[in-house]
């Protein structure tokens, strides 16, 4: 399932939805680089949302002991563990089983997507959108 939203660079993969209130979400970043990964939080902690952010996939694992995210934002390239590697953890962890993650990379869709599919991404938004992209495909996957 291939949803395109306002922006080109956007796309569900998965109709996998999580039941939470607007409000309420809580978004875990994870990117290596952290000038993006601050932007990234403070935008949408603008809006409202409940956000942190790591610098690596083992910075995220161990992110998600004390705090639950409804939503990972999650960059590929990244050392050690990349997010594929990283997405493939959260979807074994039970607590983050079930949370939506969507692929934040400036790898083009085309790229990621099989082997995103695969590791248990639910979706994809290109790098340099702006914030309210990510939001919006965001909003697809909860109600």
């Amino acid at each position: 399932m291939s949803v395109s939203l306002h922006s080109p660079h956007c796309a569900l993969w998965t109709n996998r939805s999580v039941d939470v209130e607007r409000a309420q979400w809580r978004i875990l970043i994870v990117d290596d680089n952290v000038f993006s990964a601050e932007a990234l939080s403070a935008a949408l902690e603008s809006d409202g949302f409940d956000t942190r952010f790591a610098l690596s996939g083992v910075d995220a694992l161990h992110a998600v002991d004390g705090w639950v995210p409804h939503i990972v934002i999650l960059d590929i390239t990244m050392p050690e563990h990349d997010g594929y590697a990283t997405a493939r953890v959260l979807r074994r962890i039970a607590r983050t089983r079930d949370a939506i993650i969507i692929a934040f990379t400036a790898l083009g869709e085309e790229t990621v997507r099989a082997e995103g599919l695969h590791s248990g991404f639910d979706g994809y938004c290109q790098k340099g959108n702006p914030p309210g992209a990510i939001v919006r495909l965001i909003e697809r996957l909860v109600h």
